[in-house]
């Protein structure tokens, strides 16, 4: 693998980790609520969890490229379509656009939760089958797979830890917090009071008797 191809990995698996997802705002949560020092129960299992992502995905495309290569083509670009569309669907879920409100309560407490349900958030079907996609768009059938798929591990554990690192210490970058606007006399009314029909319905016919 040369340098070209793998900077432009580390640069996909960067944008893959940094996009608006679950994991990331998991990360930026424990750290807003709980202190920077949270990244050493979130930083650890979220690498080992995308890391067990990685080795999920590699292994299929690994047997594809080996016994099958004439179909690595067309996984590549299947693989391109899916990460355009996926894109999109980041750029455009709530996560991306919904600020967070002030009393969001985290699923755990616990040290060894904490880890155990961010080691879960990481290895999942969805993480793995975005982590092809991308392998498939620079694993080459024609070059031996021991050369390549290493140097592709290191970028991808070496981006997932640098992410990982920048979501815990600068958690205000994922998680923009509501701002309510200053309570004034005008706030202080009563707002619209719904009354139930029945209620209504007895009232008239108090009134008609």
């Amino acid at each position: 693998m040369t340098m070209d191809i793998w900077f432009a990995f580390a640069a996909i698996v960067l944008v893959f980790v940094l996009l608006p997802n679950p994991l990331a705002r998991l990360v930026a949560s424990f750290s807003r609520q709980r202190g920077r020092l949270s990244l050493f129960l979130t930083v650890p299992p979220m690498v080992i969890g995308l890391a067990l992502a990685f080795v999920a995905a590699a292994v299929p495309l690994s047997l594809i490229a080996t016994y099958v290569p004439a179909v690595s083509e067309a996984l590549a670009w299947i693989g391109l379509g899916y990460l355009m569309l996926y894109l999109l669907w980041r750029m455009q879920s709530p996560q991306a656009r919904v600020p967070a409100a002030d009393n969001d309560n985290l699923p755990e407490r616990k040290a060894f939760r904490i880890m155990a349900h961010v080691l879960r958030q990481a290895c999942t079907f969805p993480n793995a089958l975005v982590i092809a996609a991308i392998i498939s768009q620079f694993l080459d059938p024609a070059i031996s797979l021991s050369s390549q798929l290493p140097p592709m591990a290191e970028a991808f554990v070496a981006c997932t830890l640098a992410s990982g690192l920048f979501q815990a210490l600068f958690p205000r970058f994922f998680l923009r917090r509501r701002k309510y606007a200053p309570r004034t006399p005008a706030s202080n009314k009563p707002g619209t009071v719904f009354i139930a029909r029945r209620a209504v319905t007895a009232g008239f016919r108090r009134i008609a008797a």
